[in-house]
């Protein structure tokens, strides 16, 4: 046959169906063979393949003419706000698509509430988060507002768990993926789910890892009843684990992190990966196994990236540096610190600068510079009122250090101000403070009970639930 093509047998012929899903999915495995066919130079699928390409082309032109229609505001609306949306219809940066504008559009707003929150507070967020209930862009805006004040929660936890709950409110202009109705881009259990890993890990932070695994738990079910894929689920997985290991459930803790870091080096999401880690990590800290948590410390500072991932970057410096002290290497330890710091501060991760200044006054300490390690925790004390824990933990070590330097006065004195200022609720499920402020009625306090007592304050501190020991107990080698 002469020509340069010979036509391909008619049997051969893929189904229009087959043509049109090359077209508008792509090759594929499924469509490899369909691509074979048409290079082979098919002349009639060929013009097939090109009536479905305009076909295709009207219908996407259809629709963002509709769309366009479909966001440009009411007659009656003020003259202002069609031209502003006219500007930013035209915008170059703005993609062309409808689901890309709004997803555009979303993550500007979500921007603008999580900065309210940060720099005007809470109510201000909340005000911003009202005026979206009629926004088509509302469901893109709920998502990004959390997906982009998760790595500020370590700033102010208490008001990121608010924050949480307050787009959870507000999905209620959402309909639900099982309502009928016209296909929506984002739908309520997306953002529920969003908005409790937010909140498990801002409640993780504020030392609470049994609301922080039930917040966990709650967003797994909605991204199942989502349809969503297998790596947010490892996300539940992540913060659920993350909580559960300052729990006494650390074998349930191993299991989800290990099984969140498989799920993750599969999707080949390192700096997840690395977070993971760091979280593996801090429950082997918890165990008593720094030696091992060190290796998995050190795996996630290389995993993740220290500007692109600052905060998570940030406390694995912290933790590592913790472990260091446990394992006596005080150098080392105060160096990691120091990389802590400076992220930390600019950050301005308020919580976790204090527990990096905590760390270096304790280090003092250990090496016997008693005077410095004084100064240090005055400081911290001063600094961290309104965060009772710190508070408490801080004005132990100022006792303890009076006590060492044998300013026996000072130290009563210091314990005197502390049952002063304790609620009197709070030290009676306190066993730690009722055996302290009982050692000052008998004047059995010593700087060796208050060490005792700030031991478990800081691992109280860092979330971790062990009972308390009487140091009555334990100075009888019981």
């Amino acid at each position: 046959m002469s020509g340069e093509y010979r036509e391909a047998p008619t049997s051969s012929h893929p189904e229009q169906w087959e043509l049109f899903e090359l077209v508008t999915e792509g090759t594929t495995e499924l469509t490899a063979h369909v691509k074979a066919h048409v290079e082979t130079g098919c002349r009639s699928c060929g013009k097939h393949l090109d009536d479905i390409r305009a076909l295709s082309k009207a219908r996407e032109t259809k629709e963002e003419f509709d769309a366009f229609f479909e966001e440009l505001p009411e007659d009656d609306a003020p003259a202002g706000e069609r031209e502003e949306f006219l500007l930013k219809f035209k915008k170059k940066s703005r993609p062309v698509d409808r689901l890309g504008r709004l997803a555009h559009d979303g993550r500007q707003l979500a921007n603008d509430i999580v900065k309210a929150a940060a720099e005007k507070g809470l109510e201000k967020a909340k005000e911003l988060l009202g005026m979206l209930e009629a926004d088509p862009c509302r469901g893109y805006a709920y998502l990004y507002t959390c997906q982009l004040a998760m790595p500020k929660v370590s700033s102010d936890p208490a008001m990121y768990v608010e924050l949480a709950r307050a787009v959870s409110e507000a999905t209620r202009s959402l309909p639900y993926l099982k309502d009928k109705g016209p296909a929506q881009p984002v739908c309520r259990e997306q953002v529920l789910g969003e908005a409790g890993l937010l909140e498990s890990n801002a409640l993780n932070f504020l030392g609470k890892p049994s609301e922080a695994r039930v917040a966990a738990q709650k967003a797994r079910v909605r991204f199942v009843e989502a349809g969503e894929d297998s790596f947010a689920l490892a996300l539940a997985d992540y913060f659920e684990g993350s909580a559960a290991s300052f729990e006494s459930g650390s074998r349930a803790a191993w299991k989800l992190l290990r099984g969140a870091h498989s799920e993750f080096q599969l999707y080949g999401q390192e700096n997840w990966q690395g977070r993971a880690e760091g979280a593996i990590g801090t429950l082997l800290l918890n165990r008593g196994s720094s030696a091992a948590a060190l290796g998995f410390f050190d795996s996630a500072l290389r995993s993740l990236h220290p500007e692109k991932d600052g905060a998570a970057y940030a406390s694995t410096l912290i933790n590592r540096g913790y472990a260091l002290v446990r394992l006596s290497r005080f150098d080392a330890a105060k160096s990691t610190y120091a990389k802590a710091l400076m992220i930390a501060r600019r950050l301005e991760m308020k919580v976790s600068l204090l527990i990096v200044r905590y760390g270096l006054a304790s280090i003092e300490l250990l090496k016997g510079n008693v005077v410095r390690a004084l100064a240090a925790f005055q400081r911290l004390s001063a600094d961290a009122d309104g965060i009772a824990q710190r508070v408490l933990s801080a004005d132990l070590r100022v006792a303890e250090c009076f006590g060492r330097l044998g300013r026996e006065a000072e130290m009563l004195e210091r314990v005197e101000q502390l049952r002063a200022s304790s609620n009197l609720a709070s030290v009676e499920h306190d066993p730690a403070l009722r055996e302290l402020f009982a050692s000052v009625d008998d004047r059995s306090v010593s700087y060796e009970l208050l060490a005792h007592v700030a031991r478990f304050a800081e691992a109280r501190d860092r979330g971790v639930r062990v009972a308390y020991k009487p140091f009555r107990l334990v100075a009888n080698g019981r």
